[in-house]
Parts: structure tokens; C-alpha cells; sequence
């Protein structure tokens, strides 16, 4: 009997790591590119270690944010979303590495894809002035945002001692005027770095072109058979615990 379990379960993994195989095969491929950039952090001592990670934070948002990804999509015809899915990226060993990689259904679309995100990605990041306007632009909207709450924190509080409006309302209000404050806090300091270093952020430049992956990104065959290996030793142990309590209730 526990021969003939032993091979049922040997024969269960086998089928399982078969049919991780078998879909491996029979699922559409998708295939990779990438390419390295190198973020040059300044080294001004005042540079704080948190103030650089974010500085490198907002370039891995430049990379997939509708200002590169938009215009991409829209030459290829594509939802922005269903690219953005297409596209990762991440800061290497903690370095000022940044890896992007992009996904397509042939290695060249990838490749193309990879290439024109880098191209927008680079030309995006050299236009200070736009990007100079835009924050003025956000704090002009945040200003005024500010200053419609400040009149209904006003408004409220009044309202609250006639007894016509609730403590909460207003509550609610000092905490929207709060945040409001925060954000306009917050560009005018990125504001301010702007006007310090005459520039968007670090300089960036391509360590590594763009290249394609030789092998497929998914599925993959390895990665495929694993799993059916180990739904098919979940599968063997629940047939093996099956026969094992019926044997036992068999000698009862």
C-alpha cells in the first residue's frame, strides 16, 4: 500500500509539473526590454540622504506618468492604462541607477516601446521652464483653494456658535485647510529648489541602451513547472492523507 501511494503522488507531481510545461507552451509570450539611466544626484554637502530618495522617487514617477507614457500610447494607439501596465521601473541597489523595463508580444515591440519612453522621458526632464510653470500653476490653485476654505472655516465657526452648522463640518474644514497649507508648503519649497539649482531634478543621462530580453518575461518554463510541482505534491498530500484515514478507520 505505501508503495502504491508513492506512486500515485510521484505520478500526481509529475502530471502537475507536465501541465506547468504544457501551458508554458501554449500561452501567448510576452517579451522585455530595458535600459538603464543614471540619476546624477548633486553632492552639495546640504544634500540630506532623504532628500535624494525622494528626488529619485519623482523620476521613477516622471517614467510612468501620463506627461512620458501619454503621447507613447497614443502613437500606438493604446489606453494609457494598458501601457502603463506594460512598463516597471525601480532604483537598482540602492544606487542612482533607475531600471525601466517594457513589455510587448514581440521582442521588437518591446524594444520600440522601451525606446520611446526613454526618448520622452529625457526630453520631459530637460524643460525646466515648463516645469517651472506648471508648479506656479499648481500653487496659484492651491493658493485659492486656501483661501475658499479659510472663508468657509470662517463661515462655520460662526455657524457652529448659532447653532446651525456642526461641530464636525467644521472640523472637517480645518482639517481640508490644513492639508491645503501643507501642499502649498510643499511647492513653494519645490519651488525653491528649482530656483536653486536651475534645473528639474538631478541630471539624468543613458547608462545602458535600451535592449531586448533574449527570452520571454511570461510565461516562463521553469517558473511554470514549479508551480505545478506544487499544486501537484498539495494534490498528492491530500490524496495520500485520504487513503491514510481510510486505512485507519478500515483497522477500527
Amino acid at each position: 500500500m505505501i508503495a502504491r501511494l508513492a506512486i500515485a503522488a510521484l505520478t500526481i507531481i509529475l502530471l502537475g509539473v507536465a501541465a506547468g510545461l504544457g501551458g508554458a507552451l501554449v500561452l501567448p509570450k510576452t517579451y522585455g526590454a530595458r535600459s538603464e539611466i543614471l540619476c546624477s544626484i548633486s553632492q552639495n554637502p546640504r544634500n540630506d540622504p532623504l532628500k535624494q530618495d525622494r528626488e529619485l522617487s519623482t523620476h521613477l514617477v516622471y517614467l510612468r506618468s501620463r506627461a512620458v507614457l501619454g503621447p507613447v500610447a497614443q502613437k500606438q494607439g493604446r489606453q494609457f492604462d494598458d501601457l502603463a501596465q506594460d512598463v516597471s521601473v525601480q532604483v537598482l541597489n540602492n544606487s542612482e541607477v533607475i531600471q525601466v523595463e517594457a513589455h510587448g508580444v514581440t521582442r521588437l515591440a518591446a524594444l520600440q516601446t522601451l525606446q520611446a519612453i526613454v526618448t520622452g522621458y529625457l526630453a520631459f526632464i530637460s524643460r525646466p521652464t515648463g516645469a517651472s510653470r506648471n508648479l506656479d500653476t499648481q500653487l496659484a490653485d492651491a493658493h485659492t483653494n486656501t483661501t475658499q476654505l479659510q472663508t468657509r472655516v470662517q463661515q462655520l465657526t460662526t455657524a457652529v456658535l448659532g447653532g446651525t452648522a456642526t461641530q464636525t463640518s467644521l472640523d472637517d474644514a480645518r482639517a481640508q485647510l490644513t492639508a491645503s497649507l501643507d501642499l502649498e508648503k510643499a511647492i513653494r519649497a519645490r519651488i525653491g529648489e528649482l530656483d536653486l539649482t536651475g534645473q528639474m531634478g538631478p541630471a539624468a543621462q543613458i547608462l545602458t541602451p535600451p535592449y531586448a530580453m533574449p527570452d520571454p518575461v511570461f510565461p516562463q518554463p521553469l517558473v511554470a513547472a514549479a508551480t505545478g510541482a506544487l499544486v501537484g505534491v498539495l494534490v498528492a498530500g491530500a490524496v495520500v492523507g485520504i487513503n491514510a484515514r481510510r486505512q485507519a478507520l478500515s483497522r477500527i
